[in-house]
């Protein structure tokens, strides 16, 4: 293209972009592909549903796993991405009657098997039946293990109440609530993958940005849409904020700085202070002073 380039009307240069682009995208979706299997290599599945669905003459094998993978002859579904309506079978049901939101329309049915596996580098580790979504020996199994320097995806281990949280369409404004280490990171990064496959006529990596409360934490964080196949969302911290916006106003102390402040030497005042902006008192206060900035100091031109 730059070697003709000036021999080419503007139709023809049209042309060629639109076949560079072509040739870009099926690039990148082959890559996209190519990963995806090498992980179904080592991790193909971790739970497989047997359903009856009303009107069927026998029991359907669904197995879940991070991502869906197909047939190449077929096309017809070997994995299920454990996103897919069908998936929720696996996460909100025991053995009995069931259904789940297919592309038609409600199906009923009753699930006749569950079974829960644990398979690391191609190699299965165990395998059992199970009546309940996630087993206490597998919970056990998976929390035993020592911990990373990098949180990781729980898709094997998402329990009922957390896989409300993560498929909840509803809410346009949703406030996750727990105690420390309960896994309300975890969860959100997962409803945000979710999101993304849910709607990925609509929504984008581009669309969503995460606000975390400094960059160790980003990075600890980073690894886990990655591994559910998403792209990396963008993510910013209160420090990078303030730098963009304080700076040009005002002095600021960074939480660094802070820290070094206070362990350098004591001062009560300060630390009374800072308890004190930790109190839902000072955040009512906060808002009240806020609406009166607009009402006094706000004068239309």
């Amino acid at each position: 293209m730059w070697t003709h380039w000036r021999d080419m009307d503007g139709v023809e240069k049209a042309n060629v972009r639109v076949e560079v682009n072509t040739s870009v995208t099926l690039a990148e979706h082959a890559v996209t592909v190519r990963k995806r299997i090498q992980r179904l290599l080592t991790f193909p599945y971790f739970g497989r549903v047997d359903f009856h669905a009303s009107g069927d003459t026998e029991a359907r094998a669904h197995y879940i796993g991070v991502h869906n993978f197909s047939d190449p002859q077929t096309q017809e579904i070997v994995v299920h991405d454990w996103r897919a309506p069908v998936s929720s079978l696996y996460y909100d049901f025991e053995s009995g009657e069931a259904f789940f939101q297919a592309p038609q329309g409600i199906a009923h049915g009753e699930i006749t098997g569950k079974r829960q596996y644990k398979i690391q580098d191609g190699r299965l580790e165990y395998m059992f039946e199970s009546a309940l979504n996630i087993g206490d020996d597998v919970l056990q199994r998976e929390l035993s293990q020592s911990a990373d320097d990098k949180m990781k995806n729980i898709v094997a281990t998402i329990q009922r109440e957390q896989n409300a949280v993560i498929r909840n369409e509803t809410a346009q404004v949703l406030i996750l609530q727990g105690v420390a280490g309960s896994g309300k990171t975890s969860i959100a990064l997962h409803r945000v993958a979710f999101l993304l496959y849910r709607f990925k006529d609509t929504l984008s990596s581009d669309n969503i940005m995460i606000l975390s409360p400094n960059k160790v934490f980003g990075d600890y964080i980073a690894n886990v849409l990655p591994e559910l196949g998403e792209e990396q969302i963008a993510e910013i911290d209160f420090t990078t904020i303030a730098g963009r916006f304080l700076a040009k106003i005002t002095d600021y102390e960074t939480f660094s700085e802070q820290v070094v402040n206070l362990l350098d030497r004591v001062d009560d005042a300060a630390a009374e202070r800072m308890r004190y902006k930790a109190t839902p008192e000072f955040v009512t206060l906060l808002d009240a002073w806020i609406s009166a900035r607009a009402d006094e100091e706000f004068t239309p031109a």
